[in-house]
């Protein structure tokens, strides 16, 4: 078949957190419980005029002709949720977070490739459970009556991907949500910065830089080749001068304030201040071996 170009939305809807289904419900009923919500999500998609081009793992990877369609589809996935899996209230709510991006695509042989199809796997990693994250470029290709209400989150940088990424949360329910002011229209005086040491290497994150991402894959602004780390292990970023580590992994992040008691978080957030070291994937030994480079040292001047 031959390849073609074309503007697309891409939705990518994740289940979060799915190996505590597994843990919960067994092999068995948990297969059951993720093909029902892969299944409610394909049909939704469809629904709205969406094509799913494949499931990976525990989420589904779609394409929408419409950016309004597929946010709208996107909010009522989310809405879903607690009816697909009512028949499971002995266990914890079973959540999803989805990531939508507009930009080119090839199309080929039924798939999707380009640098579109990564930013949105790189949204979807960002999104929290029950969230919607989208990027600008999503967001300014809604039509001018869209009812869409959305709020600035931050804005990030991706190895292999040309630019920086604005990120969006699209708000779908009543929330009690804090109020996210842009950084970027603030004085720089409002803002800190937090100064990142590792070895000889120093990034500064500031009103110019707000995130980082921290993980082994090579597409991470710091890049941490063992094991231990996730692909996208974890996200330090500045919210109006507020630093926050934001963890993502499976074996979570150690934090040792320089001036207070360490803190572990495992798929939660903490916030950083003055000095201190922060240790991904594994706690901090008595004798640290030297070669190892999965730490690093945190300054917030």
């Amino acid at each position: 078949m031959t390849q073609q170009t074309t503007y697309l939305t891409i939705l990518f809807a994740d289940i979060s957190h799915s190996s505590n289904i597994y843990e919960q419900l067994g092999d068995q009923a948990a297969q059951e419980l993720v093909g029902k919500i892969l299944t409610r999500l394909s049909d939704l998609t469809v629904e709205f005029g969406g094509k799913v081009i494949k499931t990976v793992g525990d989420a589904i990877i779609a394409t929408f002709p419409s950016t309004d369609n597929s946010v709208e589809a996107a909010k009522l996935m989310q809405m879903a949720m607690p009816d697909i899996t009512s028949g499971h209230s002995d266990m914890a709510p079973v959540n999803i977070h989805i990531g939508i991006h507009h930009g080119p695509v090839v199309i080929d042989n039924e798939d999707i490739f380009g640098d579109a199809v990564n930013i949105t796997a790189r949204v979807v990693d960002y999104a929290n459970p029950r969230q919607i994250v989208a990027t600008r470029a999503a967001i300014e290709n809604l039509p001018d009556d869209a009812s869409h209400f959305s709020k600035y989150i931050a804005k990030i940088t991706a190895k292999n991907i040309s630019g920086e990424l604005e990120l969006f949360e699209i708000i779908y329910e009543e929330q009690n949500a804090t109020m996210v002011i842009d950084c970027r229209k603030l004085s720089k005086a409002l803002c800190s910065s937090l100064y990142l040491i590792r070895g000889g290497q120093v990034i500064v994150v500031d009103v110019q830089k707000p995130v980082v991402s921290v993980g082994r894959e090579d597409f991470n602004d710091i890049t941490i080749q063992y094991s231990w780390i996730s692909r996208t292990h974890a996200y330090i970023e500045s919210r109006n001068g507020v630093f926050m580590l934001k963890d993502k992994s499976t074996n979570g992040t150690f934090i040792y304030p320089q001036d207070g008691p360490p803190v572990y978080i495992n798929k939660g957030e903490h916030p950083l201040a003055g000095k201190g070291l922060i240790i991904f994937g594994r706690e901090k030994e008595n004798k640290m071996d030297s070669a190892l480079t999965d730490t690093l040292e945190y300054d917030i001047k």
